[in-house]
C-alpha cells in the first residue's frame, strides 16, 4: 500500500473496534471489581493484590505477543486472546476464592492488554502510523468508554455479578468479531495480519525468545523513545491509582455501581473531544510537549478525587481526565509509530504495554497498603504527587539532552 493510499474503511473499522473492546474491558472491570472484592469483605492490601495480578501475565508477555504479532500476524494472535477474554470472566462468580480470582485475572488481563498491543500495532502495520488515523482509533476508544463501563455498573446493580462479569465477557465477544471481520491484507513486506513466514509455524516459534525482549528493550537507548516510554508509564501512574480504589472510595461515600459506572463513562464522553482535539492542538505546540501536558493533566484529575464530594465535580474531574488520556493516546501512538521501523511495531507496543503493565501491578498494590495505614484519600495524594514530580523531571530531561532534535 503506498504512502498516498488511504486505508480502506473495512480495515480501519475493524482496527477501532478492536481498539474500542480491547481497550474498554479494563476499564470495566474497574466498576466491577473493586466492588464484588469489597463485597466478600476483602482487606483493602488484598485486594490491591488481587486487582494488581491481572497485570502480572502481560508483563512477562507483552513483549512475546507483540512478537508474535510482527511474526504470523496480529489477526490470528488476537482471535486466541479473545476467545480466552469472551469465556475466563464468566468463571469469577463460580470461584469467589483469592486463589481462582488471582489466575482469572491473570489470564484476562493478557487477554485485553494483548489484544490492545494488536490494535495498536496494526496502527503501525497497516495504517502507517499516520496522526489522522491514531487519533480516530483514540476517539474510538473513547466511544467504547462511554458505552462499556455504564452498561457493566448496571449489569451489576441490576443481576449482580453474573450481570457485571457477563457484560465484560459479551464485550470482549465484540473484540472477537473484530478480528474476523479484520480483512487479509499485507503491504508486500510481508507486514500486516497475514504471518511473515510461509511454512508451518512450529512449537519453538511460539516459545518465547530473549532476543525478542533484548530488541524490544534496545528501543528504550532512543532517546526520543524513552522520553516517549516514560510518558505512557507515568500516564498510567494515575490509571493504576484509579483502577484499584477509586470505586472502593465512591462505594464508601455513597455511590452507586452504575454511577460509578457514568463517571468512567464521562470520561469517554470528554475523551471524543480530546481525541479530535490532537491535529489543532499540534499546530501550536510540538508533539512531545504536548504529550507531556496531557500526562501532568490526567494525573492531577484523578489526584483531586478525594477532595471532591458531590457528583458535579466527579464528573466533571472524570471528564477532564478523559479528555488529557485520549488526546495523549493519540500523540503516544503516532509518535512510536513514527520512532520504530515497519519491523519493530508489535515489539514496540509489546514494550510500551510491558511498562504500562508493571506500573499498572505494582501501584494497586502500593495503594493497598498505603490505604490500609493512612486511609484511601492520603494514598491517591502521596502517589500521585511522586507521579507528577516524574513527569516534570522528565520533560526536564528530554529538554536539556534535545531529545527531538529541533525542527
Amino acid at each position: 500500500m503506498s504512502a498516498a493510499q488511504p486505508v480502506p474503511i473495512r480495515v480501519q473499522a475493524c482496527v477501532y473496534g478492536a481498539a474500542a473492546f480491547s481497550n474498554t474491558m479494563p476499564n470495566m472491570a474497574w466498576v466491577v471489581m473493586p466492588i464484588w472484592l469489597y463485597s466478600l469483605n476483602m482487606p483493602s492490601w488484598l485486594i490491591g493484590i488481587a486487582i494488581g495480578c491481572r497485570h502480572a501475565g502481560p508483563v512477562m508477555l507483552a513483549i512475546h505477543g507483540g512478537a508474535m504479532m510482527d511474526r504470523f500476524g496480529a489477526r490470528r494472535v488476537m482471535i486466541a486472546l479473545a476467545l480466552v477474554g469472551a469465556f475466563v470472566p464468566l468463571l469469577y462468580p463460580l470461584a469467589p476464592y483469592i486463589g481462582a480470582i488471582i489466575l482469572f485475572q491473570m489470564l484476562t488481563g493478557l487477554a485485553d492488554s494483548l489484544g490492545w498491543v494488536g490494535a495498536q500495532a496494526l496502527v503501525g502495520q497497516m495504517m502507517r502510523g499516520e496522526a489522522k488515523y491514531a487519533s480516530r482509533m483514540s476517539f474510538a476508544t473513547r466511544v467504547g468508554l462511554l458505552c462499556g463501563p455504564p452498561l457493566a455498573g448496571f449489569a451489576w446493580d441490576y443481576i449482580g455479578p453474573w450481570g457485571g462479569f457477563g457484560m465484560i465477557a459479551l464485550w470482549s465477544s465484540g473484540l472477537l468479531l473484530s478480528v474476523i471481520l479484520l480483512p487479509s491484507f499485507d503491504d508486500g513486506a510481508g507486514h500486516g495480519n497475514h504471518p511473515t513466514n510461509s511454512g508451518k509455524p512450529t512449537l519453538r516459534e511460539f516459545l518465547p525468545r530473549r532476543s525478542d525482549y533484548t530488541d524490544a528493550f534496545r528501543l528504550l537507548l532512543i532517546p526520543a523513545m524513552a522520553f516517549v516510554m516514560i510518558m505512557s508509564l507515568l500516564r498510567h501512574m494515575g490509571g493504576g491509582i484509579q483502577g484499584s480504589f477509586y470505586g472502593v472510595y465512591l462505594s464508601e461515600i455513597g455511590i452507586s455501581a452504575t454511577m460509578i459506572g457514568l463517571f468512567i463513562s464521562a470520561m469517554g464522553l470528554f475523551g471524543l473531544i480530546g481525541s479530535l482535539s490532537v491535529t489543532p492542538l499540534l499546530r501550536i505546540m510540538r508533539a512531545q510537549w504536548l504529550l507531556l501536558v496531557m500526562v501532568l493533566a490526567s494525573i492531577v484529575f484523578i489526584v483531586v478525587t478525594p477532595l471532591l464530594r458531590h457528583e458535579a465535580g466527579l464528573f466533571l474531574s472524570a471528564g477532564l481526565r478523559g479528555w488529557a488520556l485520549a488526546a495523549s493516546l493519540a500523540l503516544l501512538v503516532s509518535l512510536i509509530s513514527g520512532i520504530a521501523n515497519r519491523q519493530q511495531q508489535g515489539k514496540a507496543m509489546g514494550l510500551r504495554v510491558t511498562l504500562n503493565q508493571i506500573v499498572w501491578f505494582a501501584v494497586p498494590i502500593i495503594v493497598g497498603f498505603l490505604a490500609e495505614i493512612v486511609g484511601i484519600p492520603a494514598s491517591f495524594y502521596i502517589c500521585g504527587g511522586f507521579a507528577l514530580l516524574l513527569v516534570i523531571l522528565s520533560g526536564l530531561w528530554a529538554f536539556r539532552i534535545d531529545a527531538f532534535g529541533k525542527k
